[in-house]
């Protein structure tokens, strides 16, 4: 009785969230108001500022925020309260119009997650993993306080908006913006992101790709926005960039633990939002938060979709997890659903971000266009290559008695209807 009416409890909360986060999405999708900075607000205080590049990325923290709560059975007390606490504390920062309070936020998000990564990982190598994120994330922090504090100096204020910088604060916005693209990560700073996926408990993996590495974006569009076509992104580093992630490509083919497959597959996929910030000259931030929100919702269900695998087989390994895929028509669904959404098919929302950029990149650089081209054409093999490999030719497991991770398939659909239906609601 009592698991009936959590289910029942349960199901209620998500549809009845489902329709009021569609509501507020058609209200932030109907305006046309983007610009790089950001300004275009709707309330701007000196502490927090509700623009649409913060709605969007504060919508995927309370999405993916509200999945995990979904799971609160699978999880330990300690973990449940910690992300959900890191998850609070990612949407100030995505809020946040106060530079000092921004950074704050942006590293409590993190130092809960890394708390987790040591204490409730079961994996042998999670202090290696620790290591990795704190050398590449944390050392960072103070460098990064340094140039925040010496902004607001120059800039009379602790307010983003209201600084005027120039001469030699270029400098240290370019500092401050390589800082924040080692957070992302990408190239060449990539290193720690597998490492770590590798060695974390799936929770914090869905934390880690989902809002986290849209932080790292956040930063540079609100710091660096004046210098990120010519000096922080500039032609040489996209095309070096898309390059390197042809390499992630083929890392992601030759692994068989399922969540270093996605690590990489999520490294390659992120450099189209450096793109969309590369070429603001046309489209701004908002396609490429746009992009990000959807592109954390598309990585929080896959790594999910690994997590309940691994709860009910025992392994991370494709060979075994293959067992849980085949035999019942619905998880088959589910993993259509799941590898689709990181495929990038329509109609979810990287597709059509992508092909419009696409086209617009093909106006400013014909080499950029040429690799971008051989990117997505990639980018989909990959998923395509191991769906086909998962859904045919199958042996199943028996499931009947698997009923302790329901919660699990619940936050897979809830994240999977919303990725589908948020093309239609913008």
């Amino acid at each position: 009785m009592a698991r009936k009416f959590f289910d029942w409890y349960s199901w209620g909360i998500t549809l009845f969230a489902l329709l009021g986060l569609s509501v507020c999405l058609c209200c932030f999708g109907n305006s046309s108001c983007w610009d790089l900075s950001g300004v275009n607000v709707v309330i701007c205080g000196d502490y927090l500022c509700f623009d649409f590049i913060g709605g969007f990325l504060s919508l995927l923290s309370v999405l993916l925020g509200f999945s995990i709560f979904c799971m609160w059975n699978v999880l330990s007390v300690r973990s449940f309260v910690f992300v959900l606490i890191s998850v609070l504390f990612s949407v100030l920062s995505f809020l946040c119009s106060h530079a000092l309070l921004f950074w704050v936020c942006y590293e409590l998000s993190i130092l809960f997650l890394l708390f987790l990564l040591i204490s409730e990982s079961p994996y042998s190598e999670r202090y290696m993993a620790a290591w990795y994120l704190v050398g590449y994330v944390v050392l960072t922090s103070l460098p990064m306080l340094l140039s925040i504090l010496y902004l607001s100096v120059i800039g009379g204020s602790y307010v983003m908006a209201s600084w005027s910088l120039g001469g030699d604060s270029v400098v240290v916005l370019l500092l401050l913006g390589v800082l924040f693209v080692t957070k992302v990560p990408v190239p060449p700073f990539h290193v720690w992101l597998p490492i770590v996926h590798a060695e974390a408990e799936s929770v914090v993996s869905v934390c880690l790709s989902g809002y986290i590495m849209k932080l790292g974006l956040l930063g540079v569009c609100r710091f660096c926005s004046n210098i990120l076509p010519l000096g922080l992104f500039c032609e040489t580093y996209i095309v070096f960039s898309f390059s390197m992630s042809l390499i992630f490509f083929l890392c992601a083919c030759r692994e068989l633990d399922g969540k270093r497959w996605l690590a990489f597959l999520s490294l390659s996929h992120i450099l189209v939002a450096v793109v969309c910030l590369s070429c603001s000259s046309f489209v701004g931030s908002g396609l490429s938060f746009f992009y990000s929100l959807a592109h954390g919702l598309s990585a929080g269900l896959v790594f999910i979709l690994l997590w309940w695998c691994y709860e009910v087989c025992g392994s991370r390994n494709w060979l075994l997890i293959k067992a849980v895929m085949g035999g019942s028509l619905f998880n088959r669904l589910i993993v259509c659903l799941s590898l689709c959404s990181a495929a990038s098919l329509p109609p979810t929302v990287q597709f059509f971000c992508e092909v419009f950029v696409l086209f617009e990149v093909g106006k400013f650089s014909a080499c950029v266009f040429g690799v971008f081209c051989l990117y997505l054409f990639v980018s989909s093999l990959v998923p395509f290559f191991l769906l086909g490999s998962l859904v045919t030719r199958h042996s199943s497991v028996s499931l009947l008695e698997v009923t302790s991770f329901d919660c699990l398939i619940m936050g897979m659909l809830f994240i999977g209807l919303f990725s589908v239906l948020l093309f239609a609601l913008v």
